[in-house]
């Protein structure tokens, strides 16, 4: 450097050209082709605002001709009302004219000097009127052809305006313009003719207007007053409504099916099966005295407990019923007093009575025309746990007679021990089902009802303990029947005897256990104690301190169990095979039964 000053080289001596030393060829062809992207889409953008152009101009060159063509339309109908209107003014100047040219024809006539003036004057006039008829035509040609130059002459100098954003928006406005106004013209139109109209109509129109507008000030004055008679009305109607439905039981038998507004209720399965049902049940009294409250006899010592019961008819001969009923019910007394239909009663003769499955038959007479009918019989056999059923009977004797309980069937062949002599010991197992219906006092002997409105059961006895609720017994009702024939046809029911005393081998102590001989791990089945001479047992083979632990292919777990074995085979006295213990050594033996 030299005087303080920097030195500059040029640039031009070190310059260099960035492309020369940095040439990219990929970032080349990236920028060409978004050059060419960008070119193709400017032409295609163009291509397309051409399209529109010229799409906007046909449209509207079509909307123009159209308007032109309406324009014409109207010039034409404005040329043909202006002629109406002449040829109207021409035949209101005529009639003068043909007067006048009458006159002139008469004064012809008389005066045929002047004819040649007339004529002249007539012809004058005619070329006049032509003239001027002419002349009006040419003049509205001219103006319509002026009208069209025009026309065309402002279409092609305004050609280029035409297209533009505001000729279109005040095209637009005219035509609403002029739409608004043909619509107001129409309703105008239409409103004068609704006028007139109404107008013509005025006089019942006022007096009609005149009544609904006395309604209305009544009830704008009064409507308080209104609205207190009406909630009057409703108040008496409701209250009819309540009296008329209270509690009508014993007056009408289908009113508990009906309503005031005459709408059936739904008729359920278990409605129509118990309303069937108590046209069978009847109450069984053994006691045919003097009537005391039913109440009062349920609440009497315990000795006269079984005197109330029901029972169901079960057949009916002439004017005679069969009621089966429970053995329990009837006692040890042959006549009872049945109390049927509306309070009716008569007295029932006890045809058989048996201890042992708790079933007797009553037969009684019953008046003619009586609704008491014989129940529909079902099948215990087909019995499903779980199925519904109702207890149909008599709680408390007739005070509450015809009463109806519901439930299920809890469960199947139960084995309940009963205390038939009331000694407080069991003297046989009774065959039954289980079910959770309530039973109560006077219910014994009544019916067990299916779904189908059959009877399947007859209730018998039920758990009375503390702490224990819902676990009631009824007999099957084919054991029922089974049973029910054999008093009627012999008034009691055979079983078979065996011959033999037996006890329980649980209530044996160790000495006697040792004197038979009796294995350690045997803890149930019964010992012989006594064999009757030419005895079934006897016969079949059965010695004293045998041990029966198996009878029927059944295990044998005490007498009553035994008992019950035997007594299933009332009836075909089958030989049943049994499994002893003699002397600590297993036996099988053949038991005879007949």
């Amino acid at each position: 450097m030299s005087n303080n000053k920097k030195h500059v080289i040029p640039r031009a001596q070190y310059g260099r050209k960035r492309r020369e030393f940095f040439h990219n060829e990929e970032r080349e062809q990236r920028i060409e082709m978004e050059r060419n992207a960008r070119k193709h889409r400017a032409e295609k953008d163009e291509i397309l605002a051409k399209n529109n152009e010229a799409r906007v101009k046909d449209n509207l060159r079509k909307a123009r001709i159209e308007k032109l063509t309406q324009e014409e339309i109207q010039q034409q109908r404005t040329l043909a009302a202006q002629r109406s209107d002449q040829k109207k003014h021409e035949k209101t100047v005529n009639p003068q004219n043909d007067s006048t040219v009458e006159a002139n024809a008469q004064t012809s006539s008389e005066e045929p000097v002047n004819d040649g003036k007339v004529q002249h004057v007539e012809t004058t006039n005619h070329t006049q009127n032509k003239l001027a008829l002419n002349t009006t035509q040419s003049e509205s040609n001219q103006n319509s052809d002026k009208c069209k130059s025009d026309k065309l002459d402002s279409m092609k100098t305004d050609d280029d305006h035409f297209y533009s954003e505001e000729a279109q928006q005040s095209r637009v406005n005219q035509y609403i313009e002029d739409e608004n106004t043909d619509k107001a013209h129409t309703q105008n139109h239409k409103y004068k003719q609704s006028k007139a109209h109404a107008s013509m109509k005025s006089g019942n129109g006022r007096s009609s207007d005149s009544f609904v507008d006395k309604v209305k000030s009544f009830f704008e004055e009064h409507w308080a007053k209104v609205l207190i008679v009406l909630a009057v009305i409703l108040l008496i109607v409701l209250i009819n409504a309540i009296f008329n439905n209270v509690d009508r039981n014993g007056t009408n038998k289908d009113s508990i099916f009906q309503s005031n507004n005459n709408e059936e209720k739904t008729y359920t399965t278990t409605m129509k099966s118990a309303n069937s049902a108590i046209h069978s049940v009847v109450t069984v009294e053994n006691d045919t005295g003097k009537h005391t409250s039913s109440a009062e006899k349920e609440t009497q010592e315990a000795g006269k407990e079984n005197e109330l019961g029901s029972g169901v008819v079960y057949k009916k001969v002439d004017d005679s019923i069969f009621i089966i009923t429970n053995a329990h019910v009837v006692g040890d007394k042959k006549e009872q007093k049945i109390t049927y239909g509306n309070n009716d009663s008569t007295i029932g003769t006890v045809i058989g009575a048996d201890k042992y499955s708790d079933i007797a038959v009553v037969k009684a007479k019953v008046k003619s025309g009586s609704d008491v009918k014989p129940i529909k019989m079902g099948d215990s056999s087909t019995l499903i746990l779980g199925e519904p059923i109702i207890v149909v009977g008599n709680p408390l004797g007739v005070d509450f007679k015809g009463s109806v309980s519901e439930g299920i069937v809890s469960g199947l062949n139960r084995h309940v021990p009963v205390d038939i002599d009331k000694d407080k010991q069991y003297d046989v197992l009774m065959n039954a089902f289980q079910m959770d219906a309530p039973v109560n006092p006077g219910n014994s002997g009544g019916g067990v009802i299916d779904q189908h409105g059959k009877l399947i059961g007859i209730a018998s006895l039920k758990i009375d303990m503390e702490n224990v609720e819902g676990i009631a017994f009824a007999i099957p009702i084919n054991d029922a029947t089974s049973i029910a024939k054999q008093l009627e046809a012999n008034g009691e029911v055979t079983y078979p005897n065996t011959g033999v005393k037996i006890a329980n081998i649980k209530d044996l102590d160790d000495s006697a256990r040792q004197s038979i001989h009796l294995p350690d791990d045997v803890n149930h089945g019964v010992v012989i104690g006594e064999v009757k001479e030419n005895g079934l047992g006897e016969k079949s083979g059965l010695q004293k301190n045998d041990v029966i632990v198996e009878l029927d292919g059944k295990e044998v777990e005490d007498n009553l169990r035994y008992r019950q074995i035997i007594f299933s085979h009332k009836d075909d006295l089958d030989t049943l095979p049994a499994k002893i213990y003699r002397d600590g050594k297993v036996k099988n033996i053949k038991l005879k039964l007949k």
